[in-house]
């Protein structure tokens, strides 16, 4: 199940990368949530590897999208091959050390796109544009 979600956290993001790219203005928000998303997803994999955090609220620009988002998914990849019960330390971008399973680290990140995803989608409607659905069960759908 787990690569499952991650398989549809890659298409979830490309699609709405791929919208956005296409924008006729930048929306600032939603580029702001979309770079949050990938930096979070970097930052994980650097925990995951021992390195320091990277700064998860910066905005990226448009260009940087889709090879960080390319570079992320293949890591993914090699994650999830891994011994997904192995105990990660971490430093959180707050306060203080945490430790959680590569599942549970996996999982996490899953969620957290789609939170924010979702609140790409509700600035997308409150400016008047229209955001590719990126509901898990449409991709389910699509990729049975």
């Amino acid at each position: 199940m787990l690569e499952h979600l991650h398989a549809h956290r890659e298409w979830a993001n490309q699609r709405i990368i791929e919208w956005y790219l296409a924008l006729q203005s930048p929306e600032e928000y939603c580029l702001k949530m979309l770079s949050h998303i990938l930096l979070g997803e970097e930052t994980w994999l650097r925990r995951i590897h021992g390195k320091p955090n990277r700064e998860v609220w910066q905005t990226l620009s448009a260009e940087e999208l889709k090879p960080l988002s390319d570079a992320n998914n293949a890591a993914w990849r090699e994650v999830l091959k891994s011994d997904l019960s192995r105990r990660v330390r971490y430093r959180r971008q707050s306060d203080g050390e945490s430790e959680s399973s590569l599942a549970d680290i996996a999982t996490h990140l899953c969620m957290h796109g789609t939170y924010h995803r979702g609140q790409i989608a509700a600035q997308a409607a409150r400016v008047g544009l229209k955001c590719p659905t990126t509901d898990f069960i449409a991709f389910s759908r699509l990729a049975s």
